[in-house]
């Protein structure tokens, strides 16, 4: 990780929620029942169910992400997970012009993987993508990983990760040139009724009865 993408990352992890905002599942960090050194058949097909669910989420928001919020350009992505075992990022560039689309399909399914890391209970996650518009603008936008999905950051928010020290809090220069945007929703795919594009399967929540309202 380069020392700049750490610097974005450890900003974006000090940002606030906004507490009007329903936390859901993503507010409730919770332990999972202990179990037992011998690990059965069950529970390895359990945990590559719910692996498998939270990758096909990740990969749904992605595509969402993809096709209905970047526009034409090209954008450098850089995808971070925080979780119990370490920090995990990925990055990659595409550019969309129309309907081509230049793309490393290797790369989207690492920072897929980064984005399902982050959906993880235990952990955090964020993606943050600079664009170089056909216009020759640039600005970022940046969404944390919540709920299962992608949610928009505030002009505010992705700001202060590029202009405040992490380490001491003191103010940075904005770089010239460079525009911090709100971003936009990601939709979910479920929203335009369209079955082809949902979710395979939804992450399990396993988290205990009385925890789940």
């Amino acid at each position: 990780m380069s020392e700049y993408e750490d610097h974005v990352r450890q900003g974006l992890e000090g940002q606030h929620d906004d507490p009007s905002e329903d936390l859901g599942m993503d507010a409730m960090r919770w332990t999972p029942a202990p179990v037992s050194e011998a690990v059965t058949d069950e529970a390895m097909h359990i945990a590559a169910n719910t692996a498998q669910a939270l990758l096909d989420r990740a990969t749904d928001a992605y595509l969402s992400l993809l096709n209905a919020v970047l526009g034409d350009g090209t954008h450098h992505m850089v995808a971070n997970a925080s979780t119990p075992h370490g920090e995990v990022t990925e990055d990659q560039e595409l550019t969309v012009m129309g309907d081509a689309l230049i793309i490393n399909e290797a790369a989207s399914m690492r920072v897929c993987a980064v984005i399902a890391a982050g959906m993880v209970g235990c952990a955090t996650g964020a993606l943050v993508v600079r664009t170089f518009a056909p216009d020759g603008s640039e600005f970022v936008r940046g969404w944390k990983v919540r709920n299962f999905w992608l949610r928009a950051l505030t002009a505010d928010d992705i700001r202060e990760a590029y202009t405040v020290d992490t380490e001491t809090g003191a103010p940075l220069a904005p770089e010239p040139g460079v525009e911090y945007r709100r971003a936009e929703r990601v939709p979910r795919p479920e929203a335009d009724g369209s079955s082809a594009s949902t979710s395979r399967t939804a992450p399990t929540d396993n988290r205990p009865p009385n925890r789940r309202n």
